[in-house]
This record gives structure tokens, C-alpha cells and sequence, in this order.
């Protein structure tokens, strides 16, 4: 199993789940900036993949590619990409990629994933945001 796509809007990294009470009930939600995102990539994602969940272990490859800010836009930055070294944390955008994965039906569980490899640049001159999603089956037994 192969899926191999590119989502082309801005990483968006998981933010904290927020917890109101009503009445005697707590009640658990996503940042909007969050759910937006997850609905989005999930609906774009459903769309590529036709088949059901993939159920035994994967690697997952990622590349965030965020828009450079004005502030490296000097003559003196590279052109090219650049290492992104701020915030959002790759950790949380890869939590958030993750279960757009999951809710778009391409794997069955998060805990699939075996290996994971991302990488979070700032883009090069003129590119936009958007993120590399590559799921690759892994085989069961290690040699």
C-alpha cells in the first residue's frame, strides 16, 4: 500500500483541546483554527482515497512547507528553502496530520505508525504553504 499526496494550504499545528462545563457536564472541543483544518484536509484526503482503512503497520513521511515571512525576504536569505526552526512545534503538526490520516479512512489507527519522518521549512521565495503526506506499508517482520 502506497498513498502519496500534497495538501497545498498552510500547516496548521493540533492546538489544545479546550474544556468548557455545562451544567454538571464537561464538555471537550478543538480550537476553531484546528477543526477547520482537520475538516478541510480530511475532506480533501477522503476524496484521493477510495479504499478501505489500510490495517497493518506504516511509515508516514511529511513535509511542512510554511510561506516565508517578510522579515526573510532580504537579498542577503537564501532563495531556496529554509530550515523552520520556530513555532508551531513539528510535533504538533505532525499529531494534527496524523489524524487527518485517521479520519480520512486511509489507515485504520494512529498507532499503525511505526515510523514516522517529517521535515518543516520556511518555503522558498514566492511559495506557498502546504504539506507532503506520504504513506508507505511496512513489513511485519524486521531482519
Amino acid at each position: 500500500m502506497m498513498f502519496e499526496t500534497v495538501l497545498h494550504f498552510t500547516p496548521v499545528a493540533m492546538g489544545r483541546p479546550r474544556v468548557t462545563v455545562r451544567g454538571r457536564h464537561a464538555h471537550a472541543y478543538l480550537p476553531k483554527k484546528t477543526k477547520e483544518y482537520l475538516d478541510t484536509c480530511t475532506m480533501v484526503l477522503r476524496s484521493q482515497w477510495k479504499e478501505e482503512p489500510y490495517a497493518g503497520p506504516v511509515a508516514v513521511y511529511l513535509i511542512f512547507v510554511h510561506p516565508r515571512p517578510l522579515r526573510l525576504g532580504r537579498k542577503k536569505d537564501p532563495d531556496g528553502r529554509m530550515w523552520k526552526t520556530t513555532k508551531p512545534d513539528i510535533d504538533n503538526l505532525c499529531k494534527l496530520a496524523i489524524d487527518c490520516i485517521v479520519q480520512a479512512g486511509v489507515i485504520a489507527d494512529d498507532n499503525q505508525v511505526v515510523m514516522l519522518e517529517a521535515r518543516d521549512f520556511w518555503g522558498a521565495r514566492g511559495e506557498k504553504g502546504s504539506t507532503t503526506i506520504e504513506v508507505v506499508s511496512c513489513s511485519n517482520v524486521l531482519d
